[in-house]
Formats: C-alpha cells, structure tokens, sequence
C-alpha cells in the first residue's frame, strides 16, 4: 500500500463506495417497478424495458449477479480499509475497531439505505439505464452466478414447506 500515493486510496475506496451504491440502489429499483407498466412500455418498443424485462423474467439470475458483485465490492472494500488503517495507524485492537465502525457508517449511509431509497422512489430511473450495465456483468459473470445458484436451489429445495412441495406435485 505505501507504493500508492494516499490520493489514490481515498479514490480506490470512494469507488469501491459508489459500485456498492450502483449494486443496492438497481437491486431495489428493478424490484420496486411496476411489473404491469414496464409491459405497457414495452408495447412502445422502448429497448432498455425490453432488457429489463428479460432480466426481470430471470430474476434468480439477476439477484445472483447483483449480489455477487455487490459482495465482492465490499470485501474488497472491507479488505482495503483494513489494510489502510493498519499501514497509516498500526494494528492496535482499537485502529480496527475504528476502522471497521467507520467502514459499516459508510456503507450504511451511503452504500445500503440512501442508494436503496433512491432507488424505491425513483425505480424506472434507475433500473431502466442500470439494465445495460447489469446485463454485461451477467454476461461476464454467468458461470459463476449458475454455479451460485445451483446451492441456492439445493438449499430452496432442502428448506422448502411440506405443503408447498406436496402444491407443486399436485
């Protein structure tokens, strides 16, 4: 870390922060649209709400990479700041404490609940451009998020109600 001028810290954590931020806010506003007018607008032939709208007809696959990459984002983001807390201020018990305090304010504030909010209020804002980046990453990340989701069914199928098992076999 002591090779990277501090600049180029702050920025590598802030745009860690702001991946975090794009990961919660398109996974509540592709969640929060309205199933109904995203088809009335698909009949106008618009492309992102056509995207959107597969993604959406794939919704464990979206969840999949959306949650991967907003994992990854913040344990790399969690890995970093502890090593920069601990290069700058030592490895005392209290340097961590303040660190990893700091980090969960972060990315409370402005990773989970503002991002997440913003989304919710403005939802086809938001999902519809946030479709184009999803759909590349799920492209790229495909292998990864069918083998996630392979664990995801199994424990689904594991944890699933009697009752519900004996509905889907009637």
């Amino acid at each position: 870390m002591e090779s990277r001028p501090l600049w180029a810290q702050v920025l590598a954590l802030t745009i860690l922060l702001l991946l975090s931020a794009f990961f919660s806010m398109a996974e509540t506003a592709m969640m929060a649209l309205s199933r109904l007018r995203l088809r009335h607008l698909a009949r106008k032939g618009s492309g992102a709400v056509r995207l959107t709208q597969f993604l959406l007809d794939r919704t464990d696959r979206l969840l999949g990479v959306i949650l991967l990459g907003n994992n990854l984002v913040n344990n790399v983001l969690a890995t970093l700041i502890t090593a920069l807390a601990i290069h700058h201020f030592g490895q005392s018990e209290w340097v961590l404490a303040i660190a990893a305090g700091s980090l969960i304010f972060a990315l409370l504030i402005f990773a989970e609940i503002t991002p997440k909010l913003i989304g919710a209020t403005y939802p086809e804002r938001i999902a519809l451009p946030a479709s184009f980046v999803l759909a590349v990453l799920l492209n790229l990340a495909s292998p990864l998020v069918w083998f996630v989701n392979l664990f995801v069914r199994a424990v689904l199928r594991i944890t699933a109600h009697p009752s519900a098992q004996q509905r889907r076999c009637s």
